[in-house]
């Protein structure tokens, strides 16, 4: 759902571009869990900008 309605408000907003950060989980946990910035990047009809999020 958090993907559908993310694209869904992109749409809305008339977006050029949807930006989003990804933790660096590994493959395991992506494959496992799944992963939103990979739901974005595959459903998106907008060019996705990946920033990789630093550790606090």
């Amino acid at each position: 759902p958090c993907v559908e309605s993310t694209l869904r408000e992109a749409d809305l907003l008339e977006a050029g571009l949807i930006v989003v950060g990804t933790h660096g989980h590994g493959a395991v946990y992506d494959v496992l869990i799944g992963s939103y910035s990979a739901g974005i990047i595959r459903k998106s009809k907008l060019p996705v900008l990946v920033v990789p999020v630093r550790d606090s």
